[in-house]
């Protein structure tokens, strides 16, 4: 029981010095970079309409205005002490929202059954693909916290509660109705498994009416609004596009390689000098392949946005499309093998089809978009040993630490 007690205490002051270095590095982000980036500025200019008392939404608006509004209402309520037109007090405001997803989702972490919540919490935090926008006025790590409140209802079973903030997280991000559709699977499947029948589906319409309204409000806006973005719909089409997909695969591959490096290591078990590789394994190995291979072949079309060198992500994507092909395939292999190794249960497996959902559609290559299924799948996977596990949290450490550096040295934005 002591040991247990100490361990605990010794999460706990691991937890708050890592929070700690968050946070300092937070500041210096938002203190030492330039006044805005990328496309704070179109949000910048959205949330002084609203503080103007200007409620005409930007020609250039993609997203239903729910992050403007909150932050805007947020501000005008500390207006006495924050200079309304400054944008560093603004990110402030902005970042001082996005920290309650930490709570949240170490609520969940331990509904979950995770044995050691703050370690995984950690990770979240400094998740690379999300540590870099907490500090700034991007909407997507508010559409975040939506998305996980609605998730940790759901694992309460209080499904008209989840459905509610569900709803709420379509008034940041409109794309997140990806989300709310898995959502209403997951509980059909953790309620009855993926046997079907009548019965079972009759009651779980009658559970989830607060999901059937959801979606059914949802198709109404799009009706009305001939659409789901906002505005700038010339550059927002909807379709097939396989860019995102071959991203996602390398991004899990860079952020996962420690843990890949090791599994793939475990998995080559010595007997009488021969390797013996499991039959998972090689038919997975099989699938990486045959995506990488296809990634060489159909090599696919850039938006016009991923053109623009001020972004890590374009200068990689510039140089894996022209230069390095075969090196991005390979990443692209390495990356579906990561997804293999760090093994999910067949009801979380579930997760992918509605991931793959979520980025086919835009022809812009965006990791943005990557955040709510890697936070997921952050949550999903099955723990590993606690070396492993420190492991990774200090790789992601090192990499967020990296990209600060590079936005406040280079003024590089991811």
């Amino acid at each position: 029981m002591q040991k247990i007690g100490d361990n605990t205490l010794r999460n706990k002051i691991v937890f708050v010095i890592f929070l700690g270095l968050a946070l300092l590095m937070w500041l210096m982000a938002i203190y030492g970079g330039d006044s805005s980036y990328a496309d704070e500025k179109t949000h910048l200019r959205q949330i002084n309409r609203f503080l103007k008392g200007n409620y005409y939404l930007l020609s250039d608006l993609t997203t239903i205005p729910g992050y403007h509004l909150t932050i805007a209402s947020v501000v005008s309520g500390a207006g006495f002490f924050i200079d309304l037109s400054a944008t560093r007090e603004i990110r402030l405001v902005s970042l001082f929202i996005s920290i309650a997803s930490i709570w949240i989702f170490f609520l969940i972490s331990k509904q979950l059954g995770i044995k050691n919540p703050y370690l995984r919490t950690l990770q979240f935090i400094f998740l690379p693909i999300s540590f870099f926008y907490f500090p700034f006025i991007y909407t997507d790590i508010f559409s975040l916290i939506l998305v996980l409140v609605a998730f940790y209802f759901l694992l309460k079973k209080r499904y008209n509660s989840s459905a509610f903030f569900i709803f709420l997280s379509l008034l940041v991000r409109q794309t997140n109705i990806v989300w709310a559709a898995f959502f209403w699977f997951y509980i059909y499947i953790s309620d009855y498994g993926f046997a079907f029948s009548l019965n079972s589906f009759k009651k779980h319409l009658h559970q989830t009416i607060g999901y059937i309204c959801t979606g059914s409000l949802f198709g109404l806006f799009v009706f009305l609004n001939h659409g789901i973005s906002i505005g700038d719909r010339t550059n927002q089409q909807v379709g097939f596009h396989l860019g995102n997909v071959y991203f996602f695969l390398v991004i899990a591959c860079i952020l996962f390689l420690p843990l890949t490096l090791i599994s793939l290591v475990s998995l080559f078990k010595i007997k009488t000098r021969k390797i013996k590789l499991h039959r998972g394994l090689i038919l997975n190995i099989i699938a990486g392949g045959l995506i990488a291979v296809s990634f060489v072949f159909f090599i696919p079309a850039l938006h016009m946005y991923n053109l623009k060198m001020r972004f890590l992500r374009n200068i990689v994507l510039q140089q894996a499309y022209h230069q390095y092909i075969f090196l991005y395939a390979l990443a692209i292999f390495f990356g579906y093998l990561t997804i293999f190794q760090l093994k999910f249960e067949k009801k979380i497996l579930s997760v992918f089809p509605f991931v793959l959902a979520s980025i086919i559609p835009s022809l812009l290559i965006e990791q943005r978009y990557y955040i709510i299924p890697l936070t997921f799948m952050l949550l999903f996977r099955k723990e590993t040993g606690a070396k492993k596990e420190y492991i990774l949290l200090f790789y992601f450490f090192a990499l967020s630490a990296g990209l600060i550096y590079m936005l406040l040295k280079f003024e590089l934005f991811f």
